[in-house]
């Protein structure tokens, strides 16, 4: 599907709501109040799911202090039970921060796609982050001793080994599929690596429940003094290495962008392989940022296999598209949407 529209139009607001009903925050912005037009106290997002478990339809209502998910028009318990219902992998040009961007970027990707494949570790990584919470609030209570902040690295023990652990296998797979693609990509670029940089994964190993605690308790002084959590699963970063080199420091704009294709296509490959079903594929806006051989090689890469790919643009669909028996356009004019 190419949906097509000048800028300002509306096109993003179209894909970013089939990204919503994954189950994920948006990839344009992080703040839910964001996503209700200006002046409005409202707004929903539906549509229908058919996969190999049968057809549903999926909604989501946003109020400016709530978000409420609904399967077949019944509310579910939260938001997260929309996870593995849709599987959506999007490519847009803020993905170039998936390189050059912050560590906290780069382990929502990991953690994103680690539940994509396996959706009831999102109730690991919730707790781990409700543990770490409690315990950033304690830190900061005047009179803070090691006794108050015990019952909190117990809990964060328990969770972070089995966090790290899923990060090192997810990592050591996406290393090798990614890898594969970028040799198309840049085959004169070097070898792409991703690994793992954590305190707990160390000499190819990650460390056990009690090695943890044991530094938890370890950094507890300076986490009293500078009260904030200074160690745990929330520190973890990816490496990104082309040849040896680290990507995330040196890597050119066109160099980034073949790593994060890359990555993205090397998800894609994850989910189909573990899943049996391919994810919808979102690609937002991606000529802009892309030049005709790149652009040339993930069309290709993407449409030699049967997939559900939206596009959206200015220019009209690739010469690939255009040849697709499939292809449908539509039309985004002032928020209104037309098929042609």
């Amino acid at each position: 599907m190419y949906i097509s529209g000048l800028n300002g139009n509306g096109k993003t607001n179209l894909v970013e709501s089939i990204y919503l009903l994954s189950g994920s925050r948006s990839f344009r912005t992080n703040s839910s109040s964001e996503l209700l037009k200006w002046g409005e106290r409202e707004c929903s997002i539906f549509g229908t799911v058919t996969s190999s478990h049968g057809t549903e339809e999926l909604g989501l209502v946003f109020t400016s202090g709530e978000r409420r998910a609904l399967s077949n028009g019944k509310d579910l318990d939260s938001m997260t039970d929309l996870i593995g219902r849709l599987r959506v992998i999007a490519f847009s040009p803020a993905d170039l921060s998936l390189v050059k961007g912050s560590p906290a970027g780069r382990r929502r990707f990991l953690d994103r796609h680690m539940v994509d494949l396996t959706p009831p570790f999102i109730k690991v990584l919730m707790g781990y982050q409700r543990a770490l919470a409690s315990k950033s609030a304690v830190l900061k209570q005047p009179g803070c001793t090691y006794a108050h902040l015990k019952p909190w690295n117990e809990l964060l023990a328990q969770s972070c080994g089995k966090i790290v652990d899923n990060r090192v296998k997810f990592l050591e797979s996406l290393s090798d599929k990614s890898s594969a693609f970028h040799r198309l990509y840049a085959p004169t670029d070097g070898e792409l690596k991703l690994t793992l940089e954590s305190d707990f994964f160390q000499d190819g190993r990650v460390l056990s429940e009690d090695e943890i605690l044991a530094r938890f308790e370890g950094a507890a002084a300076r986490e009293m003094a500078m009260r904030s959590a200074t160690l745990g699963a929330q520190r973890d970063d990816v490496s990104v290495t082309l040849g040896g080199v680290d990507a995330r420091a040196y890597a050119s704009q066109g160099q980034t962008r073949s790593v994060v294709l890359s990555m993205k296509l090397g998800v894609i490959e994850m989910i189909e392989s573990s899943t049996g079903e391919s994810p919808v594929v979102i690609l937002d806006d991606v000529d802009s940022e892309l030049d005709k051989a790149r652009s040339e090689r993930l069309f290709t890469a993407l449409l030699n296999k049967a997939r559900q790919i939206i596009v959206t643009g200015t220019e009209g669909p690739s010469p690939q598209l255009i040849h697709s028996p499939d292809l449908r356009i539509l039309t985004v004019s002032q928020g209104v949407v037309t098929s042609q």
